[in-house]
C-alpha cells in the first residue's frame, strides 16, 4: 500500500512539473495563430492556478527586468511538498 502511495504522489508531482516545464518552454516559442497556440493556451489553463501565488510574491520583478521567476519558485516548492509528503506518508506507514 505505502509504495503504490508514494508511486502515485511521485507520478502527480513529477507530471506537474514536466507540464510547467513544457509551459515556460512553450512560451518562448509558440506565438498566437500557429497550431501549437490552442495547445499552450489548454495548458495555461492547467498551470498557471499553480504559478498565480508565486507570480503574487515576486511582484513586479518580471515585468521590470522580463525575467518571471514565478515558474522557478512553483517547481521549488514542488520539491519541498513532494519531500515533506514523503516524509510524511513514511511516518505514517511505516
Amino acid at each position: 500500500m505505502y509504495s503504490y502511495l508514494v508511486m502515485v504522489v511521485n507520478l502527480l508531482f513529477r507530471a506537474f512539473s514536466t507540464l510547467i516545464l513544457v509551459y515556460c518552454l512553450m512560451s518562448w516559442f509558440v506565438r498566437p495563430y500557429t497550431s501549437l497556440y490552442r495547445a499552450y493556451l489548454f495548458l495555461a489553463e492547467i498551470v498557471e492556478p499553480l504559478i498565480y501565488p508565486f507570480r503574487k510574491i515576486t511582484g513586479g520583478f518580471a515585468q521590470s527586468t522580463g525575467i518571471d521567476f514565478a515558474p522557478w519558485l512553483t517547481l521549488m516548492f514542488f520539491s519541498v511538498a513532494q519531500n515533506a509528503l514523503y516524509l510524511i506518508l513514511r511516518s505514517i506507514f511505516l
